[in-house]
């Protein structure tokens, strides 16, 4: 018995230290860790005007900063690995993604499904979702149920626009009008629907949404509701050297303490975020 007490001890020691291991920043054993590539450019797919995830620094417009772009960047240096940004409107980057035309692709992607189809996941937040109207709520909405018969807007492949168009579905099977949904090529072009008078509300991320109105007064929050959805950073579907490269890295930033001052620096609240994961 005490021999095979011993052989665990062992077996658990090991395991642990090969883990500790597997999370350790180490950029000068690139070709041994990650062969397929070293001597690579990364290419990451991100939006220039999706903050506080991924967007345009407002004093270089050249330079991109963000939540998930200090994520990224920080990965990267962890495994020793040059990169550049793939920048174009967030509803053209994961099918840029799924073509193979980038490594990777930031910017609160949500995990769905169908999505898992053409792409692996390293998930580390749950989403949640702002219903954003014009300063002083002209049409008093306060709530989902509230929108049936509204006019609305969203980035046209996110999961608001995927929120929209299931409650639109529930208005219609409850007899009542269904949501007249406006979507948008980005957020930014929601967001002037918004303003102009087009629409009654967009419907956005939670942590963008907050961004979003402390630097508009003409804008506020209705209402702000936690989904089961998850988000994080997504690589092209079987990318595992990709998939293990940007793990490794944001569980060197768990473990350190940078993600969580990363996360207070751009305002995400402790509540949404959950330990990092892959999906495949």
């Amino acid at each position: 018995m005490r021999t095979y007490l011993m052989i665990l001890f062992s077996i658990l020691v090991a395991s642990a230290t090969a883990n500790a291991r597997a999370t350790q920043c180490e950029p000068g054993k690139v070709a041994e860790k990650y062969p397929e590539y070293a001597g690579k450019i990364v290419k990451i797919a991100a939006s220039p005007a999706q903050p506080p995830f991924a967007y345009s620094d407002p004093d270089n417009l050249e330079r991109m900063t963000g939540l998930e772009v200090e994520m990224i960047e920080s990965a990267m240096s962890c495994a020793g690995l040059k990169y550049e940004f793939f920048k174009g409107v967030w509803s053209a980057l994961l099918p840029a993604l799924y073509a193979n035309q980038a490594d990777v692709m930031i910017g609160a992607v949500n995990y769905r499904p169908e999505r898992a189809a053409h792409a692996d996941f390293i998930l580390y937040m749950r989403a949640g979702q702002s219903i954003v109207v014009r300063q002083g709520n002209p049409k008093n909405l306060s709530g989902m149920t509230g929108l049936c018969g509204q006019t609305g807007s969203s980035n046209a492949n996110g999961a608001p626009a995927q929120a929209i168009q299931i409650q639109s579905k529930v208005c219609a099977e409850n007899g009542k009008r269904p949501i007249d949904f406006l979507p948008a090529v980005d957020t930014d072009a929601a967001y002037r629907q918004l303003l102009n008078g087009r629409v009654d509300f967009v419907v956005d991320d939670a942590v963008a949404a907050a961004t979003r109105v402390k630097k508009d007064k003409d804008l506020m929050v209705a209402r702000t509701e936690t989904s089961s959805i998850l988000s994080g950073i997504a690589v092209g579907k079987g990318n595992g050297q990709m998939l293990q490269i940007v793990a490794d890295g944001l569980k060197v930033q768990e473990q350190n303490g940078t993600l969580a001052k990363l996360m207070k620096k751009y305002g995400v609240s402790s509540d949404l975020v959950i330990p990092i994961e892959t999906r495949q």
